[in-house]
């Protein structure tokens, strides 16, 4: 089966950061393909992939990231004597990243242009706030590693906007 989509209808579902890396390869490529917006024909598999066949458009970007750090949380955070726990250079990887589901090649509407905005001010406020929590430091083979506890981040994420 094979399944249509325009390049920009990618990005609207958040997966084009994934779609670039899995599917065409290079960010060059991927930006010619935005440019032109012609449709696009995505194997069942590639939109398995990319996680295509579980999303739904929605402009609410904010949603989005909190469903997007919250599944983080879920697959990466490890049990310790202190709860769950998630590494401090994970989690602000991933919170740093989500951007880049929207490149700066893309040229939104209004109405994802401000969706954009909110998400770009809301992600600074939640990375002031985590930088401010507790760190919890573990030696591992005289590793030094640093932790946040999941919980603590979680509570920050604000799901009635």
């Amino acid at each position: 089966m094979k399944i249509s989509i325009f390049p920009e209808e990618i990005i609207k579902r958040c997966l084009w950061d994934t779609y670039v890396y899995y599917i065409v390869g290079s960010e060059k490529e991927a930006e010619k393909t935005l440019k032109e917006n012609l449709e696009i024909e995505v194997s069942e598999r590639d939109a398995l992939v990319m996680g295509l066949l579980k999303v739904v458009e929605t402009t609410n970007l904010i949603h989005r990231f909190n469903t997007h750090v919250t599944e983080f949380l879920t697959n990466k955070s490890i049990k310790d004597k202190d709860g769950l726990l998630v590494r401090k250079r994970t989690l602000d990887l991933s919170v740093d990243k989500f951007l880049d589901k929207f490149p700066d090649y893309w040229e939104p509407n209004s109405a994802w242009v401000n969706s954009l905005k909110e998400l770009v001010i809301y992600i600074d406020e939640i990375k002031i706030s985590i930088e401010k929590l507790e760190i919890t430091q573990i030696e591992d083979k005289n590793v030094i590693y640093e932790f946040y506890n999941s919980n603590q981040v979680k509570k920050l994420l604000k799901f009635n906007y």
